[in-house]
């Protein structure tokens, strides 16, 4: 009665329905990076009733995340707390019926299968092309959809990668750009909005595949 009430209004597009809630109800998506895009998608997906979902990211926040990071505040700063920590603590007070996994690790070769085994979708929250490329073939290897994200100054893009279907990450972007040779938000800066618009497209590409709809992705960068 509780999750029908919470969920009304989302139940009622028939885009979703009772049947696309359950079975986002039982889903389990791993986000992997939990800074600015990130953020937003945990707190989109933990909204919106995802049953299972992990966080993943090593960082600790910091000033001058606040303007961007939405689940942070000074607070979590005092306290030292890890990214993944501080947003799992927020999220379950957000939706106690969801299971929040947080997970304070460094993504590398070694973990990154045990991560993201088992999980109906992974979506990106990172900000580096390594980690993507450990994603890309991690999510190749098991068979796990996922989804890219990344913004930049005033612009950013989305693309969602099905294994066997679609092209994969590699497939547009042999090897990662060389050190220095990018934008960075560190070096251009970034604006919140563009994150925010970004992070939603990942997260409504992410909802489809863990509501059965996956026929509805837009299947372009």
């Amino acid at each position: 009665m509780e999750d029908q009430q919470r969920y009304r209004k989302q139940i009622l597009l028939k885009e979703i329905g009772e049947e696309g809630q359950k079975k986002l109800g039982a889903s389990r998506a791993v986000v992997i990076g939990c800074g600015a895009l990130g953020t937003v998608i945990a707190n989109s997906l933990v909204r919106m009733g995802a049953g299972s979902i992990v966080i993943v990211d090593r960082d600790y926040i910091e000033t001058d995340n606040l303007h961007r990071q939405i689940l942070f505040d000074g607070d979590d700063i005092s306290e030292n707390l890890p990214k993944a920590v501080a947003a799992a603590r927020k999220l379950a007070r957000i939706n106690p019926t969801i299971r929040i996994e947080p997970v304070v690790a460094d993504i590398n070769a070694g973990n990154i299968e045990d991560i993201v085994r088992g999980a109906d979708c992974v979506i990106d929250g990172t900000d580096n092309f390594e980690t993507r490329f450990l994603i890309n073939d991690a999510c190749h290897r098991l068979g796990i959809p996922w989804i890219y994200g990344g913004v930049v100054s005033t612009y950013g893009m989305s693309f969602t990668i099905i294994p066997g279907e679609t092209a994969c990450f590699r497939c547009f972007m042999r090897d990662a750009p060389k050190p220095g040779t990018s934008e960075t938000c560190d070096t251009v800066g970034v604006l919140a909005t563009a994150v925010s618009i970004v992070a939603s497209i990942e997260t409504t590409e992410a909802v489809k595949i863990l509501s059965g709809r996956q026929g509805d992705l837009l299947g372009k960068l």
